[in-house]
């Protein structure tokens, strides 16, 4: 009887969807992720868990400078495939001088 509690917890675990990752958990990916090639002159950067890019500026809004640049999380679960393609070809050219230099 256990044993099949115990199986039945696990399938039903192994059947639900993953949940997003957390605000906590994107803003430390963002800090370990690594910048691409801009996409409609926005920076991207790469990171284990999403793709990041810089948030719009509206007219009369100036850029933030430096670290402070806001940034808005591109995950798969939210966007088209066509979308997610052209994340990856920006930072596919990106990604082999990453490894390179360590």
């Amino acid at each position: 009887m256990i044993f099949a509690l115990m199986l039945t917890a696990l399938m039903t675990t192994a059947e639900m969807p993953t949940a997003e990752p957390t605000a906590e958990a994107l803003q430390s990916d963002l800090q370990t992720a690594y910048a691409c090639q801009d996409i409609d002159g926005r920076k991207v950067w790469k990171g284990g868990l999403a793709y990041y890019i810089q948030s719009f500026v509206y007219d009369g809004e100036t850029p933030e400078a430096g670290s402070d640049v806001a940034t808005d999380a591109v995950l798969p679960g939210d966007n088209t495939p066509e979308t997610m393609e052209e994340f990856e070809q920006a930072c596919i050219t990106i990604a082999p001088a990453q490894a390179n230099s360590n």
